[in-house]
């Protein structure tokens, strides 16, 4: 499942499951192949349309549809997770302590109790769903207490890091 930011403006839940198109979590027909110049054909509630990908940075894509300009910034689970939790990048509020966002093991701790960190500095990394996860910083502080180590299985919501 993503979430689909278009132009600032509109925000759609997007999912591919199986073959089976999602929006909105509404089941839907779309039938879209990828043409030999890069672009893609697609047909949507009967309509063509003609899709170019512009840049693709997954931050910020362009989009050229039909003519039509679009910028679109996608949000994976993980990435709606951590703006739950208050730990995305573009958060500005200061956080007490550092939970686990999902189940895991911690596969590196990057700092030890007493270091100062700043917005955005790496704190440890954290398997999960087979995937390794950077968990950064969300504002600047102190590490007072470190609670998981390097090997340690962690639950979701678990304590790892309390700063001061």
């Amino acid at each position: 499942m993503y979430s689909a930011n278009v132009n600032d403006r509109s925000v759609f839940e997007v999912s591919l499951n199986e073959g089976i198109f999602k929006l909105n979590n509404t089941e839907t027909e779309l039938d879209i192949i990828k043409n030999g110049d890069g672009s893609f054909h697609a047909i949507y509630k009967g309509k063509s349309y003609t899709i170019k990908v512009k840049d693709d940075n997954r931050e910020n894509m362009g989009l050229e549809i039909n003519k039509t300009d679009y910028r679109v910034h996608l949000k994976n689970e993980l990435d709606l997770l951590l703006t739950k939790l208050g730990m995305d990048k573009n958060s500005d509020h200061k956080i007490n302590e550092l939970k686990a966002p999902m189940p895991g093991m911690v596969l590196k701790v990057l700092v030890k109790e007493g270091d100062p960190v700043k917005k955005g500095e790496g704190l440890l990394v954290l398997e999960a769903m087979k995937m390794e996860n950077n968990i950064k910083a969300a504002g600047d502080g102190l590490v007072e207490e470190i609670k998981i180590k390097a090997g340690d299985k962690v639950e979701k919501n678990q304590l790892l890091i309390r700063f001061s």
